[in-house]
């Protein structure tokens, strides 16, 4: 069965289904000038037709229909609230367009960071999304204020959310665009292979060798963005995750380190493991990542293991929020995703890397070669 949220791929704490506040962070900023105009913060007629009024492109239309009808699964005479920051517009008159043809009965909110610190339009939004069926959120990172966006997703009811946090123009064109149903699929397959596990080895570079040993206590979990309960789906979507027991040897993340100032693609960095915690960092980045996991006690340990499935998603773009999804292997240093994982522990730290082309053998037999997964797995 598709499950009943994800972690929130939001800056700062998490969330989970909608029960849990908080959120994730992704260190790559999104700028708004890639959009084409503002329209007014409000949510009457005015903000419904100026983005019907921006400019329709139909390279973004595929995506948002398959955020709403697939992902969501919404039906023709359900009720949905959009809500979108000023300066996504293009996204946003996509989603809106998306929602007419589906048949909707659709409630427009365009926000920016000085409205959603008005309590009592914070109140508005909550009470609507609490009587609607579906909702979705069109925003950068950094544009509104966290509280918000945690609200957002902690509201129970009967509704399905799309959270979609950092979501860009070439997102919409591709990862958007996957097929939830057989994202879904894979993902169960990885998790049949992985729950029985022992050892998991990553080959990343010549010496580049890490063996993990998942934690039988701790679970699998399928963030496929499939949700057919209420609750939340981060989107884009598609990894397979778990918090292991132990990690040793050192790995070398050729797609990237992200840090708060972006992804880091030194050819040079290799990280060292011992009994889950970094050990050693080589790299042009080294004190920069050793700062920014000495902030919090379980900074340095490794908390999920993440095998990405988003199989539309062909090469990175240089946003953790898509690239994490390509199909391959990563790590998550810090955050362990206790609400999905498990783990008795946590950290408000989290540094996603990225092995592009690693071969991974679990308990023996070829899981990815290069990157690439066994036929086997993909079915």
């Amino acid at each position: 069965m598709p499950s009943r949220g994800e972690k929130s791929d939001d800056t700062g704490e998490y969330a989970n289904a909608g029960r849990r506040r908080g959120s994730k962070f992704d260190t790559q900023p999104i700028s708004s000038s890639v959009f084409r105009r503002r329209v007014p913060s409000s949510a009457n007629m005015s903000a419904h037709d100026a983005l019907l009024d921006t400019p329709k492109d139909p390279s973004l239309m595929p995506g948002a229909r398959n955020a709403l009808a697939k992902a969501l699964g919404l039906q023709p005479g359900q009720s949905f609230v959009l809500m979108a920051e000023s300066g996504y517009e293009d996204v946003a008159s996509a989603m809106l367009r998306a929602a007419t043809e589906l048949g909707l009965h659709t409630r427009t909110f365009m926000v920016d960071r000085e409205t959603c610190e008005r309590e009592l339009f914070v109140e508005r939004i909550v009470g609507e999304l609490e009587e609607s069926d579906g909702s979705a959120l069109v925003a950068s990172r950094t544009g509104l204020p966290p509280r918000f966006r945690q609200a957002i997703v902690a509201i129970r009811g009967q509704r399905r959310h799309a959270h979609m946090v950092g979501v860009t123009l070439s997102m919409m064109r591709q990862s958007m665009r996957a097929d939830y149903g057989e994202m879904h699929a894979l993902g169960e397959r990885l998790i049949e292979r992985l729950s029985t596990a022992r050892e998991i080895v990553v080959n990343s570079g010549v010496n580049e060798q890490l063996v993990l040993r998942p934690d039988p206590s701790h679970r699998w979990y399928n963030g496929s963005g499939l949700l057919r309960t209420p609750g939340f789906t981060n989107l884009p979507a598609g990894e397979v995750s778990t918090c292991p027991a132990s990690v040793d040897g050192s790995i070398r993340p050729d797609g990237g380190v992200w840090l708060p100032k972006g992804p880091v693609r030194d050819p040079r960095t290799s990280l060292s493991f011992r009994e889950g915690r970094v050990v050693g960092i080589q790299g042009a980045e080294r004190d920069e990542i050793l700062k920014l996991l000495s902030t919090d006690e379980n900074g340095p340990r490794v908390g999920q293991m993440c095998f990405g499935t988003n199989i539309n998603v062909l090469t990175p773009i240089g946003a953790m929020l898509q690239d994490s999804k390509i199909p391959g292997f990563h790590l998550i240093l810090g955050y362990s995703c206790p609400e999905h994982t498990g783990a008795k522990w946590n950290s408000q730290v989290m540094v996603p890397m990225l092995v592009r082309r690693a071969d991974v053998v679990v308990d023996g037999k070829p899981l990815l070669v290069r990157g690439r997964y066994a036929r086997e797995i993909l079915g």
